[in-house]
């Protein structure tokens, strides 16, 4: 699968107020009140990977409003790291070094909380 371009948040792992795991949609996510105000951000996030081997958090300025680097008119730059593809895998660089972003169904598990599909 081609990693290039946009990718959105289809589901992120969230951890209830028992601290029980679980996949929800975005849109779960959204409409969750019980759902860490700072979990409902991360789930409108998407990612841009880049052929230079980066890729970036873009986070939507309707909810971050200007802070951080501008991107466009509708993102702006949360995050920027690294990614790489080694034997059809591919890996993203977090804070223990390189994690394999492990396929899906339609796209990718990253950073073990996020399900990302192409945008």
């Amino acid at each position: 699968m081609d990693i290039l371009g946009m990718w959105k948040i289809a589901q992120v792992n969230v951890m209830d107020k028992d601290f029980k795991q679980t996949w929800k949609t975005a849109e779960q996510v959204a409409a969750d009140d019980s759902i860490h105000p700072m979990q409902k951000v991360m789930a409108q996030a998407a990612y841009l990977f880049e052929q230079d081997g980066t890729f970036k958090q873009l986070m939507p300025k309707a909810i971050v409003g200007d802070e951080g680097e501008p991107f466009d008119d509708n993102f702006v730059v949360g995050h920027v790291g690294k990614w790489k593809e080694e034997d059809g895998k591919l890996f993203t660089e977090g804070d223990d070094g390189w994690e394999e972003a492990a396929p899906t169904a339609d796209g990718f598990e990253v950073f073990h909380f996020f399900r990302i599909v192409k945008a």
